[in-house]
This record gives structure tokens, sequence and C-alpha cells, in this order.
């Protein structure tokens, strides 16, 4: 099971979470609070290099150009999709591709997963903004027993608390964490390590 900590903003930020040692870290380069510019981008991910952490870009809605300067320029080694993005345009990236969608999406999970990405990532529902509302939807609406879980991602309102119990009822292939593991919304080392050891605590594969 991998871990991903989003919304990383700065080189110090991806250091305190690469002390945990996650898979991913995430950086926004969509309309967020914590987005960040191309060049920062830049910074972290050589910051990272030789720690086996792998970046993922968040976009919404990005153009191509958009998507190859993050890959190309910024050393981005993944991205996640979090946008109405149509099923040609991710799948020009299927195996460095994350493609995200709310819970409550019109799409069933069957079109949801027949999306060429190599992972699909359920978030919460969808309010005012793209992306996480910060808060947990049911886990037992997912159906488990007909969508492919080796790339099932699971996000939204997963905290230190609850992710063992999310960790145990889903067994996902990726769970993703951003304001979760924040205090006054900076990254939380503490918290961080936290998480990641009520994953691995018994999940350690």
């Amino acid at each position: 099971m991998k871990v991903k900590i989003c919304g990383i903003k700065t080189c110090e930020e991806a250091q305190l979470a690469a002390k945990a040692q996650p898979d991913f870290i995430g950086v926004v380069l969509a309309p967020s609070k914590r987005q960040i510019s191309l060049e920062t981008v830049k910074e972290i991910t050589g910051s990272l290099k030789g720690t086996g952490i792998k970046v993922v870009g968040v976009y919404v809605n990005p153009t191509k150009a958009e998507v190859d300067a993050g890959l190309n320029e910024a050393g981005l080694d993944y991205i996640q999709f979090h946008g109405d993005e149509d099923k040609d345009f991710v799948e020009q990236y299927r195996e460095r591709a994350i493609k995200a969608f709310p819970s409550n999406s019109e799409l069933s999970y069957e079109e949801r997963f027949d999306f060429g990405a190599d992972y699909i990532l359920i978030d919460s529902p969808r309010e005012k903004y793209y992306g996480g509302s910060g808060v947990t939807f049911n886990w037992s609406e997912l159906p488990l027993e007909t969508i492919d879980k080796s790339r099932l991602a699971l996000a939204g309102g997963l905290n230190p608390d609850n992710v063992g119990r999310a960790a145990e009822t889903v067994a996902p292939a990726l769970i993703d964490v951003s304001s979760g593991v924040e205090t006054d919304g900076e990254k939380d080392p503490e918290k961080i390590a936290a998480f990641i050891k009520n994953i691995r605590g018994g999940h350690n594969d």
C-alpha cells in the first residue's frame, strides 16, 4: 500500500515529509491555496533526487503544454488529473497518470476505471472547487468486488486517526492525504509520521 503526502509547498516541507518515507509527494499546480510555481516544483524535485520518492503534479484541466512542462522541465514523475479531462488526453500519459474523481462524480465506477491511468483516485465529494473537500465519504459505497483495486487510490478526510481503518476496510493501492496531516494549514511532521505508521503497521507491503 503506497502513501502520497499532497499539497507540499516548499523544499523544507518536502524534506520534512521525506523523513517519514512516503512513496509520493504531491505538489499543486492548479488554482488552490496550496498552488506553487513550476520553478518551486523544480527546486522540490531536485531536493528529492536519490530518495526514491516520486513527485506528483496536481493539475485541473491543463493544456498538453502545461503537462509536458511539468514532466520535462520541472522533473515531475507523475501527473494527477483532477478536473474534467477526457480519456484520450489522460491516456497519453497512461503510465505516469493518476486520474481523480470526486465520489459524487456522474460517471459510474466502471466508467471511471475505464480511464487508462496508473491509479484511479476516488476523493471526497466535489463542492465549490475542484479537488477534495477534506471530508470523508462512505467507503462502503465503493464497489470493491468489481473495481480494479490494484489501481484504486483513496483520499478525502483521511488523518492519522482514521487511516488505519481505511487501509483495513478498503485496502487501496494508494492512500492520499493533504489537510489531514496539517496543523494550522502547515504540514506537521508528527502527523505525517503517525499517518504513515498507521498505514504500514501491519500493512507494510
